[in-house]
């Protein structure tokens, strides 16, 4: 069969092209990027098949021994034929020794054979991803909203809507992800949809204005299961929120299950409005908090086991020690570790791991400074930039102010006339009042006004750190 006529029996799309974002979607985007983010993947000239073209040397024969069976995995899920996997060095030795060598492992080197099946699987309606509920490390900063999550997956529409809130990095995107899957588990004929927010506001808008938004809602409400993610991203876009609120109101109508992911409290998100914050509150809220150590030694450990790394323990215990802000900088310390050990040729111990990892740790331990304090403190409460540093008396303005000067006070080594400066205050005698009100909030458990919301003043100030250690 000629190559336009396999192309057009095995959907849209080269297979090479195909073949690729499977094997991502399968090591994760961390892994990919570090291994593939300079690889080139395309269809072989004959037969159906595709080559591979990475790395160079040692490199190249490592990352084919390593991922080998994963490509072949990914090509059997997607081609519609027999096909076969070569790999190619991404650069050549220039050398006459290095051509023979070349050569020389050209002709010994067989493809892979891999047989897939002949009938195109039908297109996923959830994005697939290595990730399952089975991976996801379990701790106090996370364990309500796990056990919400496989409630949701295993006994769909008791809880619905789930939102599922925290900073960047803490595991929400696995959390969502995993979702979808044990939900298949669960019920194998169901169907589950994934989309990020901004993948459901442009859906939204291409079926609005060219005349395919009937379809457009079929593909949404015709599933068991929708999963959105990045709330946060519908603020400011107010047919687009009409839409997700009359999504939900169809799911809730027919019993279905619908999960949220945000970065935030869905109270914090005021512009969203009050009929979509109440449907919000009907459901089911569970927080993700930054991992703890526990977690982190744990996800440190369970990366090392998979990717077969030999990490003595003081290792991991170094990267769970000082990668303390999300489970992201746990994923790229490990990435260089593997890399170092690699391209050296050496074991991993507790020295080379400080220096592989000097700038990483570097990077994590840089002080919080005010601006990084006053996004914290709008991010965390719906504030707009620069509202710190205006003149407003507005409560929700003038409560976050007062807050923002007292976390500088306890953050950072800024002097006195350097925070009243920075929020627009003329004396320094400002900030001391207003660590001296903060300090009586916390006394007394009182209420303060912030995003149109009265917030106890100990919860509000753990809302805002949990933001800066995220970074």
């Amino acid at each position: 069969m000629g190559r336009a006529v396999a192309a057009a029996a095995m959907g849209s799309g080269s297979v090479a092209d195909r073949v690729r974002a499977e094997f991502r979607e399968r090591i994760g985007e961390e892994r990919f990027a570090v291994w593939f983010g300079e690889s080139s993947w395309r269809d072989a000239e004959t037969g159906p098949g595709i080559v591979i073209r990475a790395g160079s040397g040692v490199t190249h024969e490592w990352l084919r021994r390593t991922f080998r069976v994963e490509v072949e995995e990914a090509a059997v899920r997607v081609s519609g034929r027999e096909a076969t996997v070569a790999w190619e060095p991404a650069e050549a030795d220039s050398s006459a020794g290095g051509a023979e060598a070349a050569a020389e492992h050209g002709r010994r080197a067989k493809p892979l054979a891999v047989v897939v099946p002949t009938v195109e699987p039908p297109a996923p309606a959830v994005r697939r991803s290595g990730r399952s509920l089975a991976d996801f490390v379990v701790g106090p900063s996370n364990r309500m909203a796990f056990a919400a999550v496989e409630l949701a997956a295993s006994r769909p529409g008791e809880m619905s809507p789930l939102v599922i809130h925290g900073p960047s990095g803490v595991g929400k995107t696995h959390l969502l992800e995993g979702i979808c899957g044990r939900f298949r588990e669960s019920h194998p004929s169901a169907c589950a949809v994934y989309l990020a927010a901004e993948q459901f506001t442009t859906g939204f808008l291409q079926g609005l204005h060219g005349g395919g938004l009937p379809g457009f809602r079929r593909s949404c409400r015709s599933a068991e299961l929708l999963v959105v993610d990045d709330l946060q991203f519908f603020v400011g876009k107010r047919a687009t929120i009409q839409e997700l609120q009359q999504t939900i109101d169809h799911f809730l109508r027919q019993g279905r299950q619908v999960v949220l992911g945000c970065d935030r409290e869905p109270e914090a998100l005021g512009e969203l409005g009050p009929e979509l914050l109440a449907r919000l509150r009907g459901g089911m809220t569970a927080r993700l908090l930054p991992p703890d150590y526990d977690v982190r030694r744990e996800i440190v450990a369970a990366l090392c086991r998979s990717r077969r790394l030999d990490v003595p323990d003081e290792v991991v215990h170094y990267v769970a020690s000082h990668m303390t802000r999300h489970a992201r900088e746990l994923y790229g310390a490990v990435n260089r570790l593997e890399a170092t050990s690699t391209m050296l040729g050496v074991p991993l111990d507790l020295g080379v791991a400080e220096e592989s990892l000097a700038d990483l740790v570097r990077a994590g331990d840089r002080g919080v400074r005010l601006a990084d304090i006053e996004q914290a403190v709008c991010q965390a409460f719906g504030i707009d930039r620069g509202g710190l540093q205006s003149g407003s008396r507005a409560r929700a303005v003038s409560h976050g102010r007062m807050l923002a000067m007292y976390l500088a006070r306890k953050h950072t080594h800024a002097a006195l006339t350097e925070i009243s400066g920075f929020f627009g205050r003329r004396s320094h005698s400002t900030v001391v009042a207003a660590q001296k009100t903060v300090a009586e909030w916390l006394e007394t458990r009182a209420r303060i006004v912030l995003a149109e919301k009265a917030w106890d003043a100990a919860e509000a100030i753990r809302r805002v750190e949990e933001i800066l250690r995220a970074g």
